[in-house]
């Protein structure tokens, strides 16, 4: 009888404990309402940022990585003519398709050409010669340019496709430099730029030499024909007769090389430079960086890689432009 009694006081001391941690553990749940509990259960597995993996890869901290920025037309991603930028194949020299009004503008505008070269650099009233971005600029007025740039060996000429407004017939115009894009040749004039029923889409295709130029000029929906055209004497000579865009004369393809993925970072849209000392990317989180290839450093640019278009080295690697919907920046790699 005395150990059922005892038994029966132990069960009740040890309820008395149970039911004060309950009321205890209680308590503390009710310091915290329901719904601020559930957004932390929310927000604190995603609290810390995941880790970028740069693949070891030193990250520059660089201040003041202030871009030269442009104006340029919008166009549409699938349309046939050429491309609205383009670099001199030896030189930093920039050709561009920019609004007439220098504020919007849909396809056709002013080429403009930006000479970054440190011979075009133009004194002040104190014959120095200015620092860091400060290209010579020059363009053409009121003819209507679609772009497909081609440099001449020499850039002492541009040849570019435009739209004869009047007539409504494309042809490629041929600019000379020394004349600030003022003096130009008609390759195509009057009814020459007739070519068929369907349309009279033209191409800059490669300079031959610095004073001849090849081109092609559509001869059906589904046929072109090649030409080379002396700029001094204004003659056209046939060459072949090609499928629709049978040539190199619209392609900008990025430079990618043969590369390991196991020493690079995940990357989207990647493009070296011409001496491939460097490298454009984008990551998942479409952060864009600059990778230099002999130490494998980085750092990150100012853009957004959802807006990111097209992009372009200088033939030097010196510099890059990075095309968006309607402009166009242009970073000089240090």
């Amino acid at each position: 009888m005395k150990k059922q009694i005892a038994l029966l006081i132990f069960l009740l001391i040890c309820g008395v404990i149970v039911l004060a941690a309950c009321d205890t553990l209680l308590e503390s749940f009710q310091q915290v309402d329901s719904q601020s509990a559930t957004l932390t259960a929310m927000v604190t597995p995603t609290s810390i940022p995941p880790t970028l993996d740069l693949k070891g890869n030193e990250v520059l901290e660089i201040e003041n990585l202030e871009p030269y920025e442009v104006v340029c037309v919008s166009i549409l991603e699938d349309r046939i003519h050429g491309g609205i930028m383009e670099w001199a194949q030896d030189a930093p020299i920039f050709a561009y398709v920019a609004p007439s009004n220098r504020y919007w503008g849909w396809f056709s505008g002013d080429a403009v050409v930006l000479d970054f070269s440190d011979e075009a650099k133009v004194p002040d009233e104190f014959g120095n010669i200015p620092e860091g971005f400060s290209p010579y600029e020059i363009s053409t007025t009121d003819l209507h340019v679609f772009g497909d740039f081609g440099f001449n060996s020499d850039h002492s000429r541009l040849a570019f496709t435009a739209l004869r407004q009047s007539e409504k017939l494309y042809t490629v115009f041929v600019a000379t430099y020394e004349s600030g894009l003022k003096d130009v040749v008609d390759l195509f004039p009057d009814a020459q730029a007739e070519t068929d029923e369907f349309a009279s889409d033209k191409s800059v295709i490669e300079w031959v030499n610095n004073n001849v130029v090849r081109v092609a000029s559509s001869c059906g929906i589904d046929c072109e024909r090649i030409y080379t055209a002396d700029v001094r004497s204004g003659t056209l000579t046939f060459e072949e007769e090609v499928r629709k865009h049978g040539h190199s004369g619209r392609e900008q393809p990025n430079n990618v090389i043969e590369y390991d993925d196991r020493d690079y970072p995940a990357m989207n849209n990647a493009n070296w430079s011409p001496n491939a000392s460097h490298l454009f990317y984008t990551d998942a989180r479409y952060q864009t960086w600059i990778i230099r290839e002999d130490t494998k450093q980085q750092y990150q640019l100012p853009v957004d890689g959802r807006d990111v278009l097209q992009t372009l080295w200088s033939a030097d690697s010196r510099f890059i432009a990075i095309r968006f919907e309607e402009s166009i920046e242009i970073y000089q790699i240090q």
